[in-house]
This record gives C-alpha cells, sequence and structure tokens, in this order.
C-alpha cells in the first residue's frame, strides 16, 4: 500500500495593513456626550472646527500649516471622511481629527461652551429657492450656537459663492450683539478648498467674511 505523503503548503498572505484605533483620524461619536478635546488630541492647543469638511482640501492643507493648533472635520460623507483619513494619516498629521455627522447637530450638542478659538464654514449648501432657505447651515439658531461654541476672540470664518447666501449671512450676523465683524487673515484666504480654486479659475469670486466673538 502505497503511503501518500503531507503536502506541505506555504502560510497565507498577511492581511492588509489597516489603521489601528490609535492612528485612525476617524472619532466614533458619542452623541450623547460632548467632546472632551483633551482626550480627543495628543497635544494641548486651540481647537479649530470645520464644519462641512467637504474632500478636506482646507483642513488638510490648514493643519499642515498650523500644527500648534488641532483642528476637527466633520462631514456626512463617508467617502470623503475616509480621504481625510487617509491624506492626514499619510501627512503625519496628528492634529487633525474628523467626524461623520450632522454639521448643525455636532454644533448644538457636541461642542462644550467657549471651547472653540475658531469655527469655518465654507461653501454651504445655498438652498437658493427662498421656500428652502430655513434648510441652510447659516441661520439665527447656528448664529446663536456659534456663539456659545466660541471663545471670546474667537472668530467664525464663513466663505460662499453665492451672492444671496452671503447677503443672508449678513442679514443674521449684522444684528447680533455677540459678534464683530472684521477682516478675514490673508494667510487663510490664501488656502483654498479645491472646489473654490475651481470657481475661481471660471471667474467666480470667492465671498468671504469673518467675527469676531465679542467679551461677554
Amino acid at each position: 500500500m502505497d503511503v501518500i505523503e503531507p503536502v506541505s503548503l506555504p502560510p497565507p498572505p498577511p492581511p492588509p495593513e489597516q489603521p489601528s484605533v490609535e492612528e485612525c483620524l476617524i472619532l466614533r461619536p458619542d452623541v450623547v456626550r460632548r467632546f472632551d478635546f483633551a482626550a480627543i488630541f495628543p497635544s494641548a492647543g486651540p481647537v479649530e472646527l470645520e464644519l462641512g469638511a467637504g474632500d478636506g482640501s482646507f483642513i488638510l492643507a490648514h493643519a499642515e500649516r498650523h500644527p500648534d493648533r488641532n483642528l476637527l472635520a466633520v462631514e456626512r460623507l463617508l467617502g470623503r471622511l475616509r480621504k481625510i483619513d487617509r491624506k492626514g494619516r499619510r501627512a503625519g498629521l496628528r492634529n487633525l481629527r474628523a467626524l461623520r455627522l450632522e454639521a448643525g447637530y455636532v454644533l448644538h450638542w457636541m461642542v462644550p461652551p467657549g471651547s472653540l478659538s475658531a469655527l469655518h464654514v465654507y461653501f454651504p449648501d445655498p438652498w437658493p429657492k427662498r421656500r428652502h432657505w430655513k434648510r441652510r447651515l447659516v441661520g439665527p439658531e447656528f448664529v446663536t450656537d456659534a456663539a456659545r461654541a466660541l471663545a471670546p476672540g474667537g472668530c467664525l470664518h464663513l466663505r460662499t459663492d453665492h451672492p444671496g447666501y452671503s447677503e443672508w449671512m449678513e442679514e443674521v450676523l449684522v444684528p447680533r450683539d455677540e459678534f464683530r465683524r472684521v477682516d478675514p487673515p490673508a494667510d487663510l484666504l490664501a488656502v483654498k478648498t479645491d472646489f473654490e480654486a475651481g470657481f475661481n479659475a471660471e471667474g467666480i469670486p470667492t465671498r468671504a467674511s469673518s467675527w469676531e466673538r465679542r467679551p461677554e
């Protein structure tokens, strides 16, 4: 009777490396608690929040330029968030984190009072039809939430390419005693989103404004 020798198979290839929880920049949201920024970021520093980070072209460049600041990007679309995570890890940005959640909810419920040094909102959906204006992110309730979230001297930075939305932003901000209008910092304006660079190339201007949080 012939003896069949067992065949020695090579070991299976190792699975592709995945970032550990510590390495991944995407946070697991706890929607019933406010942020603990000291626990989120490895180093202390002023915290800035971008609502609607899109493809991350602004927040990634801003984080790289300012390693002494802690930046949180909020974006609803998972594909965009993964892109921010991938590029941020590749660039070694330890001061950047990302979160998949609705922007208005984050600002209203999750940001501790007076914890932000800056709030960035760039090119939100303008909802141009009048019956849809109530869906715009920047409105009276948003301004109240922004005033609560920003520390005195902190700034709300806004950009849009839509003239009607730009006028709307001024209408809801100018009457508010919590804010005063200031010139947008030149170094901040120099950092453009990919979307912004595209329509600027077509001759469509950026309408930018900055609003400083007054002391109580």
